[in-house]
């Protein structure tokens, strides 16, 4: 699905975010790319996503070469990914409903359908009794699950997300966890960045380990009972 050739990304600074990694990721994988502060991890992600582009080396989403699309083209593709950022970037003038809405809105879905999607997408985090809340209304560990559900909305068959777990307790970390669990057993391909492993075991999983701007080890993480 995705193919990374010996990708560098250096930024106008000097900083070398990556240097030189080559990996694959096969349709229907959930793979933790795990890391220190610093060690490029969302760096990876905005180049797997096209929000950024490489300095150097190519990346390829079912065999076709991003790095090449036009702005509008990349625009267009991730409109197939879902994804879910670091900060919420959630519209505190419009409810929770209308926030979980935008992508469907971005690409002109409007009426029953979009209503009926939304709704769907809400129940899957278990929000479906705060759609018309303020995104202000709700606790850190709901405006992650909002995030999420923004993110699958549209159905993507790839989902990314920015250290989903990073600000909130044991508790909602296992349930954040559950709910890309529960994506991955539909065949959805899930890539999550996560620096602190040790305090929440993985579900059974590929893990991917980054230091300095390198994949320095690839694993299987067996799954836990804790999950």
């Amino acid at each position: 699905m995705i193919a990374l050739n010996a990708v560098v990304k250096r930024y106008p600074d000097g900083h070398e975010a990556l240097r030189g990694v080559t990996l694959d990721i096969e349709d229907g994988e959930m793979v933790f790319i795990t890391g220190r502060s610093g060690a490029g991890k969302s760096t990876l992600l905005r180049l797997m996503s096209g929000i950024e582009r490489p300095t150097s080396g190519t990346i390829s989403m079912h065999g076709r070469d991003i790095t090449r699309l036009s702005s509008s083209a990349l625009a267009r593709l991730r409109r197939n990914i879902g994804l879910v950022f670091q900060d919420h970037q959630l519209l505190t003038d419009r409810n929770v409903e209308e926030n979980a809405a935008l992508p469907l809105r971005v690409a002109g879905l409007y009426g029953k359908e979009l209503r009926q999607r939304v709704a769907i997408a809400l129940e899957k985090v278990g929000l479906q009794g705060q759609a018309k809340a303020s995104p202000l209304a709700l606790s850190g560990g709901e405006r992650q699950r909002l995030c999420i559900a923004r993110a699958i909305v549209n159905r993507p068959r790839l989902v990314i997300a920015d250290e989903p777990t990073g600000h909130l307790d044991k508790g909602y970390a296992h349930t954040i966890l559950d709910i890309f669990k529960s994506f991955h057993s539909t065949g959805v391909t899930v890539i999550i960045a996560m620096h602190d492993t040790d305090s929440l075991p993985l579900p059974e999983s590929r893990v991917l380990g980054l230091e300095d701007g390198l994949v320095g080890g690839d694993s299987e993480a067996e799954s836990s009972e804790a999950m």
